[in-house]
């Protein structure tokens, strides 16, 4: 009998199976098992069964980032700059960042554009056959497959190798030294964005026990550059770059370049330093891998090669403005922050874009979710601190699900959390609200983002009134709802 034909569908489901549900996801934090010196053994393991060894992986030409803001901007921007760099003789380029917005399938781009479902679906079952078939050799002690995100990790090399890209740039998931992507044993190039407290359940609650797990990625031989860090990360930083004797460079401010530095496709003033550090890790490849496209003479100088990727660079979810058809009166402002660091560039670069296209008449929304394992009401206190000077007038709580039931769209489904239908996350958020300002602005609560969407739509239609939506507190809330508004990403 013939096999069923699969789908794109079928493979995201298979892959939301790997997913580890919440209350184990729990136990194995505080045990700190999560990330620890087996990860990469096992990653090894599985990169063998389906057919590879690692050493195979250095063709790829990688530039691995990490960090804990910032490194996927990183990444988008290196990515925009060598796609850009040479019309005559393209480079074709592999991107891997995490998490998606809409589908899974923008984790894994070839040359800027989200793997076709098709070929997404045609690499995943490559993969997961090869698996199936090896599943008797596999000792008890040993998993069958790996975790959602490390299964997205193997088939990211596999579609970076079978595509035959030029260069790999990888965004590390969580850390660095025990993370997935640091199977690769000669990257070109490594490179290190803002360090701030994050995941602490998992990579230490000091910024100097975070910097020793990011900059693990650090190799013998390949260089790294970072932004400037605070002195703790700094000095862990540079000490693992000498052990592993790498030359470690602290990149330049974006200003200070001799030539007019052009306005980024990018939004917000801290982009400037992520492309600093895309413009020196770009060189670095560059310089060994395509040293016909830097020009001579180009010492302090951003390469002309680098103005057009500069320019065309985009990353949807980071401070991004969007306006659409179907709430015609309303200006989004979405970003994904989910850090104390994050969250604070984002209530500076939303302040100055609404402030900038302000009517007298406009309202100001907040639709606000804290990610599950970080504290949201420090991040909503970011917010609330906003009110003097924005004067919101309804404050939106909801839950990271585009809609109420469960939806259609296996790419929306997250295992990994679990949800409350009392919504008493939110209700305790809107109490916060209340609590922490002095304002007279009214708190909502939806269970859903489509519900809280559905809301905003009927009051402007009823009001007749431009507003403006600040949409932030997690990645996930920020990907439900360009889901809802159906935006392609």
């Amino acid at each position: 009998m013939a096999q069923t034909r699969r789908t794109y569908e079928d493979a995201v489901g298979d892959l939301n199976s790997l997913q580890t549900n919440a209350a184990s996801l729990e136990a194995v934090r505080k045990s700190q098992g999560l990330l620890n010196v087996k990860s990469l053994p096992e990653m090894r393991v599985f990169m063998e069964r389906v057919g590879y060894k690692i050493p195979e992986f250095n063709k790829l030409n990688v530039i691995h980032v990490t960090g804990t803001k910032g490194k996927g901007s990183t990444c988008a921007i290196s990515e925009s700059i060598l796609r850009n760099a040479d019309n005559s003789h393209p480079i074709k380029t592999g991107l891997f960042t995490s998490p998606h917005l809409v589908e899974v399938r923008e984790r894994i781009r070839i040359n800027g554009k989200p793997l076709e479902k098709e070929a997404f679906t045609k690499y995943f079952y490559e993969c997961w056959d090869k698996l199936d078939a090896t599943k008797d050799s596999v000792p008890s002690d040993q998993p069958l497959r790996p975790t959602y995100f490390r299964y997205l990790t193997l088939l990211a090399f596999h579609v970076f190798t079978q595509e035959k890209v030029d260069v790999a740039l990888m965004e590390v998931g969580v850390g660095g030294e025990y993370d997935s992507t640091n199977v690769i044993e000669e990257p070109v190039v490594c490179g290190i964005s803002a360090l701030g407290i994050d995941h602490e359940n998992v990579l230490g609650t000091t910024i100097a026990e975070i910097a020793w797990h990011k900059s693990g990625i650090i190799k013998s031989g390949a260089p790294v550059f970072t932004v400037p860090q605070v002195p703790e990360a700094m000095e862990v930083i540079k000490a693992r770059a000498d052990e592993k004797k790498a030359v470690c460079s602290i990149v330049k401010p974006y200003s200070l370049y001799t030539n007019a530095p052009p306005k980024l496709g990018l939004a917000g003033r801290h982009q400037l330093e992520n492309a600093s550090l895309a413009i020196s890790l770009c060189q670095s490849w560059l310089s060994k891998k395509r040293p016909d496209i830097l020009e001579n003479g180009a010492e302090g100088r951003i390469p002309e090669a680098f103005i057009a990727g500069l320019k065309k660079v985009t990353w949807p979810g980071r401070a991004q403005k969007l306006q659409v058809d179907k709430i015609r009166n309303a200006t989004w402002f979405i970003d994904g922050a989910h850090t104390m660091e994050s969250m604070q560039v984002c209530a500076e670069w939303f302040k100055e874009a609404a402030l900038e296209e302000a009517e007298k008449d406009v309202e100001r929304f907040l639709l606000f979710n804290g990610a599950k394992g970080r504290n949201g009401t420090k991040l909503l206190k970011i917010l609330a601190e906003l009110q003097p000077a924005m004067n919101f007038s309804h404050i939106l709580f909801c839950p990271n699900l585009p809609y109420a039931q469960v939806s259609s769209n296996a790419d929306s489904r997250n295992f990994t959390v679990e949800f409350d239908e009392s919504l008493a996350p939110q209700k305790a958020l809107a109490e916060f609200w209340k609590e922490s300002t002095d304002s007279q602005c009214e708190t909502h609560i939806f269970p859903s983002i489509a519900d809280s969407v559905s809301w905003i739509e009927a009051y402007t239609k009823s009001n007749e009134k431009k507003v403006q939506i600040l949409t932030s507190g997690s990645i996930h809330l920020v990907g439900g709802l360009l889901s809802v508004l159906k935006v392609t990403v």
